[in-house]
């Protein structure tokens, strides 16, 4: 694997990892955006950042890219509607982009499975998504690599 590849797999790890650092160092909140309001501010705004930075590099992951800048930018604290609309929009471009995907279309599933989870916590049913997300997106960069060793 190349350089560029075990830097975006880093990046999707810590996508998977960050909500877990916040609830163990910041205690339990009702979702991850309220960690804004905590010290975790930074770990929550950092982990957006590599996300998005990482969606917009893939063109039909672009809209989610977006929409998790702007509702990094637009704080929870600050702007709750705003934040608010934001972070169910870019909820719902991933499921748009999983949707369309041609391969792996099971994740599309798996994502939209975690919805009912938000009948027992909104956190809960965000760190379903983005654990979707990542485990969606490493195995489509693994997949790419394995490809790509088997055609020389």
């Amino acid at each position: 694997m190349n350089l560029g590849v075990l830097i975006r797999l880093a990046a999707i790890g810590f996508a998977a990892i960050t909500p877990f650092m916040l609830i163990l160092f910041f205690g339990l909140e009702s979702s991850l955006s309220t960690y804004w309001l905590t010290a975790g501010q930074p770990l929550f705004i950092l982990a957006n950042v590599i996300t998005s930075y990482f969606f917009f590099t893939i063109k039909e992951w672009r809209m989610p890219s977006y929409l998790l800048v702007l509702l990094t930018a637009f704080s929870v604290q600050s702007f709750p509607m705003t934040h608010n609309i934001l972070a169910v929009l870019f909820f719902a471009a991933a499921g748009y982009s999983f949707y369309h995907i041609k391969r792996f279309k099971w994740y599309f599933i798996l994502f939209v499975s975690c919805l009912p989870l938000l009948s027992y916590s909104l956190l809960h049913a965000e760190i379903g998504g983005i654990l979707v997300l990542c485990a969606y997106h490493a195995h489509i960069l693994i997949y790419k690599q394995i490809l790509m060793k088997s055609n020389g």
